[in-house]
C-alpha cells in the first residue's frame, strides 16, 4: 500500500493470449511485459520479499471491483500466501475475504507480478489473476475495508491510487477481451 511500487509487470502466458504483446494504455506511459510460461507464476520472488497475491476481477457486466483501503487508498484484493497454498488458490481467497465477493480465475489469461515496498517498509511481491465473478455488490467485513464496489473501467482506472495498479489494469484489459471478461 506504499507509494513505492515499481512501474513493471510481468506477464506469464498460456493458451489463447501465448505470444500477445501487453502495452499498458498510453495514459500511464508504462509497459507490462509478457512472456511465455505457465498459468501460475513463474518469477522467482526477490530474497526476503513477502509473496502474496491478489485480483483483478471483472463482474457481468465488465466492471472492476476496486477496494477503499482506511489509509485512503484504492486498490484491487491481494494479500499474502498461507502455508502450502498457490498463489491462484489465495487470490481467490483474499477476494472472498476482503470483498466478500466469490470470484474465479479467467482461465487462459495470463499472470502479472508486481513489487513494492508497503507502509511498513516490507517488500512485497504479488502475483495478479484476471477473475471474474457473478457477484453485483461487495460484502465489506474487514475494517481495512470501508468502502468498495465494482466499476466501469475507466472510473476504475481514476480511482486506484498507485501508478502500478493502473498498469497492472490497463495490461489486464489489454490481455482479456471484453467477450471474456463478463464470462466466468
Amino acid at each position: 500500500m506504499g507509494s513505492a511500487m515499481s512501474a513493471s509487470s510481468t506477464a506469464s502466458r498460456k493458451g489463447p493470449f501465448a505470444g500477445q504483446a501487453v502495452e499498458a494504455a498510453a495514459s500511464t506511459g508504462s509497459k507490462a511485459t509478457a512472456s511465455a510460461g505457465a498459468q501460475t507464476a513463474t518469477t522467482k520472488a526477490p530474497r526476503g520479499a513477502v509473496v502474496g497475491a491478489g485480483g483483478v476481477v471483472f463482474d457481468a457486466e465488465g466492471r472492476v471491483l476496486v477496494l477503499h483501503h482506511v489509509d485512503g487508498a484504492w486498490v484491487f484484493p491481494k494479500g499474502h500466501l498461507e502455508a502450502g497454498e498457490t498463489s491462484e488458490a489465495a487470490a481467490v481467497r483474499e477476494v472472498a475475504e476482503e470483498a466478500g465477493v466469490d470470484a474465479t480465475v479467467l482461465a487462459g489469461a495470463p499472470t502479472w507480478t508486481t513489487d513494492y515496498r508497503n507502509d511498513r517498509g516490507q517488500h512485497r511481491h504479488i502475483t495478479w489473476f484476471a477473475c471474474t465473478t457473478d457477484a453485483t455488490d461487495v460484502t465489506l467485513t474487514e475494517r481495512t475495508f470501508p468502502d468498495g464496489g465494482f466499476y466501469p473501467p475507466a472510473v476504475a482506472m481514476r480511482l486506484v491510487t498507485h501508478e502500478t495498479d493502473r498498469d497492472l489494469l490497463a495490461a489486464v484489459l489489454a490481455a482479456v477481451d471484453g467477450s471474456s471478461r463478463g464470462t466466468p
